[in-house]
């Protein structure tokens, strides 16, 4: 399948708009990961410690590999033993230390539910094929995705960078995602666990959503930011605007309380789509495509205009079955 065409390719200062991808996955372990990224692409490894590594340096960028678990990325567990004056790396067990004993046992504990992820560098949109040959070789080493066990709340991450930072063209992207948003869980087949069992991917609000639809709603930029972190006070959404908007108001970011660290960044994160690396037909490209759907509607006014008020109107005369019956809506008028 080929990556799909943004509407809009270049950034404001005419350059090509570049993506970031992040991938979660088991049954691969870090050291596999970093060989296979060296093997397809070049670069060398840079150990912080074993569950954080990169591969610099590659034809692409740096790569980081990980465990997606604070626990053990920043060795919080290290605090229970401290308090106890018990110093894990002085403490000798035949040719290892205590603290490689109680990292193996924690790993093997959780990392059937906390997966491993891979951030590729930010590529140009037009090179995204590029990354397929690492998707292919996770799915040749028996890597295992969202739909590999039912608790595998697994997500693949789009970053794509805007393609103008004015506030108008982020409340369009926001529109386009909020209508188009039952289109994506049915089209995605979006994981029971991810939507269900954890707070992965909240959905927003119907108050919020019923609210920035509206034909009126207009807001300056201090005013998107504010309401939408009222609305949705947390980065577990499925379109994460907080590094966006860290990167435009980085104080008024860091003034809320909850979100933990926001890295600023000028893209969009579109945490929605499921890794599905265990299945032999799904590709990056499927995903990314998706997204394409939402900057094309983003990037065509007056179709989106009309959808959103089609989206008010509809709901409002909908008791039951809405989701199902906007699906089939949007389905005729997109495709």
């Amino acid at each position: 399948m080929r990556f799909n065409r943004l509407p809009l390719v270049h950034n404001a200062k005419g350059d090509v708009r570049k993506v970031g991808l992040e991938l979660e996955f088991s049954n691969v372990d870090i050291a596999q990961c970093v060989d296979l990224i060296k093997q397809l692409y070049g670069g060398k490894v840079q150990v912080k410690h074993r569950f954080s590594q990169k591969v610099v340096g590659t034809r692409l960028g740096d790569f980081t590999v990980e465990l997606d678990l604070k626990l053990l990325t920043e060795k919080k567990y290290k605090a229970l033993f401290d308090s106890l004056n018990i110093d894990l790396e002085s403490i000798k067990i035949g040719d290892t230390t205590l603290e490689e004993k109680v990292e193996d046992a924690l790993e093997t504990m959780i990392r059937k539910v906390i997966p491993y992820e891979i951030s590729a560098p930010p590529v140009p949109c037009t090179e995204l094929h590029q990354l397929e040959p690492l998707r292919q070789a996770l799915f040749e080493h028996k890597a295992e995705g969202t739909e590999a066990f039912w608790t595998n709340a697994f997500g693949m991450h789009i970053n794509p960078e805007l393609p103008n930072l004015e506030t108008g063209t982020i409340l369009r992207y926001l529109k386009a995602f909020l209508v188009l948003y039952p289109l994506l869980l049915k089209t995605g087949k979006t994981d029971f666990a991810r939507r269900h069992m954890t707070t992965f991917i909240n959905p927003f609000p119907e108050e919020y959503t019923d609210r920035v639809l509206q034909p009126s709603y207009s807001p300056d930029l201090n005013q998107l930011i504010d309401e939408y972190h009222q609305f949705n006070p947390d980065r577990n959404r499925p379109l994460d605007l907080y590094p966006l908007f860290a990167s435009l108001r980085e104080e008024k970011i860091k003034s809320f309380s909850n979100l933990g660290t926001v890295n600023p960044r000028e893209t969009f994160h579109y945490r929605l789509p499921n890794s599905c690396v265990s299945d032999p037909k799904w590709t990056l490209a499927q995903e990314w495509n998706r997204w394409v759907t939402i900057e094309e509607l983003a990037n065509s006014p007056a179709r989106l205009d009309m959808l959103c008020q089609e989206y008010l109107t509809i709901k409002e005369n909908t008791l039951l079955g809405f989701e199902e019956k906007w699906t089939k809506k949007t389905e005729q008028w997109l495709y």
